[in-house]
């Protein structure tokens, strides 16, 4: 068991995700709680938010919305899309998260570091921003490579430093988002996704982001579909905020994360900027992390992958 960390307000990444970062191998795994920084719903509110449309469209009355309002997100959104399917109307998702930009926001550091991304997040405000520059001196921005279908999920496609996969689909294509209870049970015993998430976990160095103690089931649920287990390098990493006064919490899921998943939790004092400190660290990090792209042999690699399952 690695030793644990005080709660700090500011601190260096770890030499792990530096040394990542310039071999290429660094990859961002994005969940709700950065949107959430942005202002966007988290999966609760946004299940609250298609409840209330279909109120708005009579499929739906005030009672009926205070009977359903403290069950769990997946349930509720489950239930309305079943309410929508019935009243043959369509939930307009894309309304509640597409209405902002990056801004100097959490998004503009993370894009700034310019790795892969993995995001659960149906937003599409993550573009890494990747400068090459060829033996001549010639710069040219790594184009932006969206993955949103799921018989597209290669991992070798995160060795572009512009590749943003987008786990449970996008706004750009409703038809792709994960939402329901049936849809994500469905998704994540699928062998692509499986497959995709073991090598992912197998080969790349992760820090996870906006996955705190509420994104803890979905978190979870990803590493034991990914067949995380501990190992003795330490290539995951999750950064967390906790008040000073859950310091005995915070000791006792480090070493959870650590002894089942591999996962080192990094602990973020929340106590004067609540989480707010995560945008602020992810910023000074943002100037500390250089990302470069892996060697060439991995090219190969990814067109025998491409190849064996095609």
């Amino acid at each position: 068991m690695s030793k644990i960390q005080d709660l700090r307000e500011v601190f260096d990444p770890p030499v792990e995700i530096i040394q990542a970062g310039l071999n290429g191998k660094l990859v961002l795994f994005i969940g709700s709680g950065i949107s959430m920084l942005l202002e966007l719903p988290s999966w609760n509110n946004l299940a609250d938010k298609a409840l209330d449309e279909l109120r708005e469209m009579k499929c739906l009355n005030y009672s009926e919305i205070e009977q359903l309002k403290n069950l769990d997100p997946k349930k509720k959104l489950s239930i309305a899309l079943i309410i929508a399917k019935e009243c043959e109307v369509k939930l307009n998702f894309k309304k509640y998260l597409s209405d902002k930009n990056e801004g100097d926001s959490i998004y503009k550091a993370i894009n700034d570091i310019g790795c892969p991304c993995v995001t659960t997040n149906y937003d599409e405000l993550l573009a890494p921003r990747f400068i090459e520059t060829d033996n001549k001196g010639s710069k040219t921005a790594a184009p932006i490579v969206r993955i949103i279908e799921r018989e597209r999920l290669f991992a070798k496609l995160l060795n572009e430093p512009g590749t943003v996969v987008h786990l449970h689909g996008a706004i750009s294509n409703q038809d792709t988002m994960i939402l329901a209870t049936e849809q994500y049970l469905e998704h994540y015993n699928n062998e692509q996704v499986q497959g995709f998430l073991k090598e992912l976990f197998k080969e790349k160095t992760i820090l996870f982001l906006g996955y705190g103690l509420e994104e803890a089931e979905i978190l979870e649920y990803i590493l034991r579909k990914g067949s995380a287990i501990a190992t003795n390098e330490r290539r995951r990493f999750a950064l967390q905020a906790f008040f000073y006064s859950q310091k005995p919490l915070y000791d006792k899921l480090h070493n959870y994360y650590e002894k089942c998943f591999g996962v080192h939790l990094l602990g973020v004092l929340r106590d004067h900027e609540n989480y707010k400190c995560i945008e602020k660290i992810v910023k000074i990090w943002a100037s500390q992390i250089k990302t470069r792209k892996p060697p060439l042999v991995n090219d190969v690699d990814f067109m025998n992958e491409v190849l064996s399952n095609g």
